[in-house]
């Protein structure tokens, strides 16, 4: 359910976000910048029998989080995080960079898409650690217990991961980065070491990170009056106007002109 940063990017209609749910984010310490992009806690309080469908268009990264059920690992999602909020519930999470997950566990992050497993599975996770956690009042309280569990953690960073990390960072603030061989050669590197890197460290194709990249893009500018799409289309890449619709309308259901006129 996490946007981008400190902001509501990649969350689709921000504008229910004060009625429905709260989100806090908070950075990691210094010693974690490598493995966590950002820590983040969602809350809700809905009436008996209402429900909020809550959708995301996801960044390439996994998440942890601790919900009353357990703690659970969300692999990288490859289009629409969807999710039904009910009932009164807050959930403190972490989102790692990129391919750092890939640093923890001895198995290809493909291997989790699109899946949720129990983070026992994957990490040494203690119960009592997961309650505590589970317990914070707040984000800032939170923090320094997964701080402290994720510091025990053994891991092999290593400078592909780094690199792949730094891909990523490239697509997300660089929209003319539009296909794969360009980013290949941003990068200095084959098309083929690409898209190998990717699916063992990032979990996810090289063009379908790219995709949810300029589908966010999409999104964040729907929401401004008066879009002329057929310069929207030509600056991120698409064949045409035609093409960007045809490719939001399948990730989202619904065209960007509609969406951002529901979303406004």
């Amino acid at each position: 359910m996490d946007g981008e940063g400190g902001g509501t990017r990649g969350i689709l209609s921000p504008g229910a976000i004060p009625e429905v749910f709260r989100i806090e984010r908070l950075v990691p310490s210094a010693d974690l910048a490598d493995l966590v992009a950002v820590h983040w806690r969602v809350a809700w309080d809905l009436p008996p029998g209402q429900v909020h469908e809550s959708l995301v268009l996801s960044y390439p990264a996994v998440n942890v989080s601790f919900e009353p059920d357990g703690a659970w690992v969300t692999g990288p999602v490859s289009g629409t995080y969807r999710r039904s909020l009910t009932g009164r519930v807050a959930v403190p999470a972490v989102r790692f960079r990129p391919a750092a997950f890939r640093a923890l566990v001895d198995r290809p992050v493909s291997s989790l898409r699109d899946r949720v497993v129990p983070a026992g599975e994957l990490l040494p996770l203690h119960a009592a650690a997961v309650d505590r956690i589970r317990a914070a009042p707040d984000l800032a309280t939170a923090r320094p217990l997964v701080e402290d569990w994720l510091r025990g953690l053994p891991h092999r960073r290593t400078a592909e991961q780094a690199e792949l990390d730094a891909a990523v960072d490239l697509v997300e603030r660089d929209r003319t980065v539009t296909r794969v061989d360009e980013l290949a050669e941003r990068c200095g590197r084959s098309v083929r070491w690409l898209q190998r890197a990717f699916a063992d460290a990032v979990g996810l194709p090289v063009k379908q990170v790219i995709r949810m990249a300029r589908l966010r893009e999409v999104a964040e500018r729907a929401l401004v009056e008066d879009v002329d799409w057929a310069a929207v289309a030509a600056d991120l890449g698409y064949t045409d106007q035609a093409h960007l619709v045809r490719d939001f309308t399948a990730a989202v259901g619904t065209p960007p002109a509609r969406y951002g006129r529901q979303a406004r």
